[in-house]
């Protein structure tokens, strides 16, 4: 993700820099960063951790609950249990 894209993708989703970074958990100016492609004339990547927080935002992911399921500890291939959105 580059740095047009993250503004594109901000502004598809009604989001200001303030709701961005809330979302995000992010510092505005961090976004103001990323938008801009560059901080104190260096350039700087968005990080692929922000990347995909973006594409699952996207995907309707609003909060992620690691907490192992009642009763049971989580075995490897539960994974997907908690990527699932809560409902």
């Amino acid at each position: 993700m580059n740095a047009k894209e993250f503004k594109q993708w901000r502004k598809a989703h009604g989001l200001s820099q303030t709701k961005a970074a809330r979302k995000l958990g992010l510092k505005i100016r961090t976004i103001q960063y990323y938008e801009k492609g560059k901080r104190k004339d260096k350039k700087i990547e968005i990080p692929k951790t922000v990347a995909l927080a973006c594409f699952a935002i996207s995907c309707g992911v609003e909060d992620v609950d690691y907490a192992e399921p009642e009763g049971r500890a989580i075995r490897q291939g539960d994974q997907h249990d908690l990527l699932t959105p809560k409902k």
